[in-house]
């Protein structure tokens, strides 16, 4: 069994996400209270005064790696280690070459300070024809689910229909730039369906409106296609 299975079988996890959706909620503590908090991107080094509604913890962290976006250099790693975190989880696999280079810093520390892994390319390769290019969100909970977890909630993701929490590293830019990668109706529709069929998956209310106001609209689409056609 590797070692990340083994870490995470029979737990209960949440998916923290940076979305403003979450301020004044006061989830900080109910957060903290299960077993693995995980978190993405530039969700580390977490502030303290946002402790009370996104909690003090962070396990795993799901990284894109990207080195434009955050610096990621030794003492920082010692440092995610220093704050609790156990995982590191690259987004990305070691298929381009401008993630190589951090991806062989993290796996000569691992071990040592947090560990390492990098999502298999079959994860991406399986979500590609339904999002196409998918955002760190959708590729945490879809690996996430790969494992004997007890459950998973997900909570502080909007689709970028609100703006980011306080964090020192997510800069508003970064909204204009995944909007322009990652077609986040269709990130909508995955989302629900895999709702519908993974009973160890939960969603914030914010999340849960979100999703049936999408599929209402979609359904509505398709009748009035279906309409013409006749």
């Amino acid at each position: 069994m590797s070692a990340f299975k083994e870490y995470l079988k029979g737990k209960s996890v949440v998916l923290v996400g940076p979305a403003s959706t979450l301020l004044g909620q006061g989830m900080g503590p109910w957060i903290d209270g299960h077993d693995v908090v995980v978190r993405i991107n530039h969700a580390w080094p977490l502030p303290k005064h946002l402790a009370r509604d996104v909690g003090t913890r962070t396990d795993i962290l799901y990284h894109n790696l990207n080195p434009k976006k955050q610096r990621l250099r030794k003492k920082d790693i010692i440092a995610m280690h220093q704050s609790g975190v156990q995982w590191v989880v690259s987004t990305h696999p070691a298929v381009r070459a401008r993630y190589r280079r951090r991806q062989r810093l993290l796996r000569r520390l691992s071990g040592r300070y947090v560990r390492f892994r990098a999502v298999p390319l079959s994860v991406k390769k399986r979500l590609r024809p339904h999002v196409g290019s998918a955002n760190g969100g959708l590729i945490a909970i879809v690996d996430l689910l790969r494992y004997p977890i007890a459950r998973l909630y997900v909570t502080g993701f909007s689709f970028y229909t609100t703006p980011y929490l306080d964090y020192p590293n997510y800069k508003r830019s970064f909204i204009k730039n995944a909007l322009n990668h990652h077609n986040q109706r269709r990130h909508k529709t995955y989302l629900a369906r895999l709702l519908k069929r993974e009973p160890r998956l939960a969603v914030d209310p914010f999340i849960e409106r979100l999703l049936r106001q999408h599929m209402t609209r979609l359904r509505k689409r398709r009748r009035r296609k279906r309409g013409r056609k006749r």
